[in-house]
């Protein structure tokens, strides 16, 4: 019998749950990315950073389809991302570069160097998102980046130093 072909899945979940839902789905086996951004919240009493998803309400499995039944029973899940019908799958290569932008140290500085133009696609050539495909926003000082998740039809927008990226003749959406 073939070994079932898993892939990476997009779910929604119940607001507030994506942390608790990772966690059960880790204790099960399943491989879990849920990308995480530390923010500054304030209170009437005192300031504190905690980690929050980057994307709300969403998380990513890498499941074959009995997984993906499995990951539906959980309480903490609402449905598999699907658009038209068909269940949206996520490429490895948009896995790897939401783990890495994860990862990055804070503040990363950018110090234009070449003038790259709004909507310009890009590859990034150095650093931890390395490989990862995006376009330019903003202007060219500083650079920012955008990676897009089409699986969730959302995307990030992180500031990198211009020299990390070349210009690419290929269209840049869907990391």
């Amino acid at each position: 019998m073939a070994p079932r072909k898993k892939v990476w899945r997009a779910f929604y979940t119940r607001p507030r749950n994506e942390k608790k839902v990772a966690d059960r789905l880790e204790r099960q086996g399943i491989d879990v990315c849920l990308p995480l951004r530390t923010v500054l919240r304030q209170w009437s009493d005192r300031k504190k950073k905690v980690q929050e998803p980057l994307f709300p309400s969403y998380l990513f499995a890498r499941v074959d389809e009995r997984e993906r039944l499995d990951v539906l029973a959980d309480e903490g899940v609402v449905k598999t991302v699907s658009f038209g019908g068909t269940l949206a799958e996520v490429r490895e290569e948009t896995i790897a570069a939401l783990r890495a932008l994860v990862d990055l140290p804070g503040g990363v500085e950018a110090i234009a160097m070449q003038a790259l133009p709004p909507g310009t696609p890009v590859i990034l050539t150095n650093g931890p998102l390395e490989g990862a495909r995006g376009t330019v926003q903003g202007s060219p000082k500083p650079l920012y980046l955008t990676i897009a998740v089409d699986a969730i039809r959302q995307s990030v927008r992180i500031q990198v130093p211009a020299d990390w990226a070349m210009r690419t003749a290929e269209t840049a959406s869907g990391v």
